[in-house]
């Protein structure tokens, strides 16, 4: 059995290489985005294959590329250079980093503290 036979025997209804997805590219459109990057949709899904939908569909709350590569199970240069691409189509934007935000959170936190 070769390996693509067990992955489609693994539950997997197609298997489609990653390099195929991202038609051999490492970076999207828009650039290298950090795996940090808060990223939400602005426009529908509509129009777009299957890949990119599903990352604009899982975009209504804010999610971090890291967190997209999980939810599409796919690896996390993938799910890059899809939001990357979806942010040049203005499909998704990008909102800081989870990182940045959760260090606003902790500097709040600490005024907050000291004003005590």
């Amino acid at each position: 059995m070769s390996d693509d036979n067990a992955l489609q025997d693994s539950g997997h209804e197609s298997f489609v290489r990653p390099y195929i997805i991202t038609a051999g590219r490492t970076v999207g459109q828009a650039g290298d985005i950090p795996i940090e990057t808060l990223v939400v949709a602005r426009l529908s899904n509509e129009g777009l294959n299957p890949d990119y939908a599903a990352v604009v569909d899982l975009c209504t709350t804010p999610l971090s590329v890291a967190e997209i590569a999980v939810h599409i199970h796919q690896p996390i240069g993938v799910a890059r250079v899809l939001v990357a691409d979806l942010t040049a189509s203005s499909h998704v934007e990008q909102h800081g980093t989870a990182a940045s935000e959760g260090a606003a959170i902790v500097r709040r936190l600490l005024d907050g503290i000291r004003s005590l």
